[in-house]
Formats: structure tokens, sequence, C-alpha cells
């Protein structure tokens, strides 16, 4: 067992490397440990305590000790790592739900890990570096999610100049490939369909809080020429912003 404070501690149980057939479905069970679960190919669908997680090559989930968790749906093809351990406070260095982006280091780390607990290590050495990289991967999935958090903060001030991926990122220092993946992880829509639906909302709030012309709004949300609103409202909205617009009010009257 290793602490890391006085309210947390680990210690390694087991793990292994599963590989599933053609519609195999995770059993209904509830361990004494916590369990990590990181994919390395297929999807495998998981229930924990009513909460559903949809994880593929790359993820990694956290069970928890005690907790009830099953298959909701059936998997073709399924491999993952599985790891068991006990644990005070598991929250002080491990995400519930994690998308690893360095998936091939991932699993080379995992394999290392298993072949030194099946080969009989010092247990030590495997808690040691289970908890070094679990800290390290909440440490990044906290420095993602502030990331995220500032950069959603940036496009909402400025929606008006109609910020472009490649702008934004350069902002932030960031290669938009990463930042687009950082958002997907985080609300699961990639950078460039984040900034067109805020655009979107912006431009609903001005045709339904004011009476601003069409031409107008355009200008306000940086496009060309009102045809390119038309254009990028219709194809988002499936109407023009003149039926959106009235239909709204047309609701309105029907409600007071």
């Amino acid at each position: 067992m290793i602490a890391i404070d006085a309210d947390s501690c680990i210690s390694f149980s087991n793990m292994g490397l599963f590989v599933g057939g053609d519609d195999w479905m995770h059993p209904e069970i509830s361990t004494p440990t916590h369990e990590l679960v990181f994919v390395i190919k297929g999807s495998i669908f998981i229930e924990e305590a009513g909460t559903k997680f949809a994880l593929s090559r790359g993820d990694m989930l956290l069970l928890n000790a005690g907790a009830v968790h099953k298959g909701y749906e059936k998997s073709d093809g399924a491999s993952f790592f599985w790891l068991h351990f006990f644990a005070e406070n598991p929250e002080r260095f491990c995400v519930k739900h994690a998308r690893i982006t360095d998936v091939y280091n991932c699993v080379s780390f995992f394999s290392r890990l298993n072949h030194l607990a099946k080969t009989g290590a010092d247990k030590a050495l495997v808690e040691s570096m289970l908890l070094a990289f679990l800290l390290e991967k909440k440490s990044l999935a906290a420095e993602k999610n502030k990331l995220f958090h500032d950069v959603r903060e940036f496009i909402r001030i400025n929606v008006a100049a109609a910020p472009k991926v490649k702008d934004v990122a350069g902002k932030f220092g960031y290669n938009p490939d990463y930042l687009s993946r950082v958002f997907t992880a985080n609300c699961g829509l990639p950078l460039k369909k984040f900034i067109d639906k805020e655009r979107l909302n912006f431009i609903c709030g001005l045709l339904q809080t004011t009476t601003l012309t069409l031409k107008e709004i355009a200008a306000k949300a940086s496009f060309e020429d009102e045809n390119a609103l038309i254009k990028f409202f219709g194809n988002r909205c499936g109407c023009t912003p003149t039926h959106f617009r009235n239909r709204c009010y047309d609701s309105h009257l029907n409600n007071s």
C-alpha cells in the first residue's frame, strides 16, 4: 500500500488483458475493489449506478468499489486492460472518465505493468508506477478542463466577431486539432461546430429580441452579407431567419 497523504492511499490487487469475442456484454457484478478499465480496441458499453458509459479506444474509466456495474449493449471484438485496486479517497488521484490522447504510450504502460504484476515484481514498484500514471492523467485532465472553460468563455465574449478555429488556437498557443479534441472530450462537439453553435445562438437571440433587419444582423454577426447569414442559418436550422422570427412571434402571441 502507498499513502499519498493522511486520507488517500492505494493498494494494487490484480490486473489483466481482456479480449472479447462477438456479441460480448459485460456481466452484472459488484467488487470490493475499484476497477480501472482502459479500452484498446473496439467499444464497450458499461452502466454503473444508472449512468451509462460508451467507451472506445483510448477511453479510461474508474468503476467504484461496491457499485454494481453491467453491460447495457453488446460489443464485437472489444479488448481492454482491467486493473483492480483498493483505495481510500480514489478521487484524490484518479479521474472518473478520461479520454487518453497518447494511446500507444498508455498501451505500452499497461502492458509493462501487467508483465510486472504477472511475473511477481515488487508490489511497491507496481503501485508507485500506477500512482504516478494516475496522478499524471488527473493533472492533464484538470489542465484540459481549465483550457476548455477559458476558450469557451473567450468564444462567448467574441462570438459576434465570428472567431475562426486557427485564430482561437493561436490565441491560446495550441494546435487546432488538439484544441478541437479537448472540446470534443468536454462537450461532445469539435471546436468548429461549437463556434457555429454559439454563432447560431447569438443570431437567434437577435432575431427573438430585436427588430434589426437581416442585413443589420448579418453585419453584427460578421457575415459578408445577408445571403451568407441566410445560408448559414438554413443549413443549421432548416428554415430561414425570417421564418424562425415569425414562428417565435406567433408563439409569443398564442401564449400571451
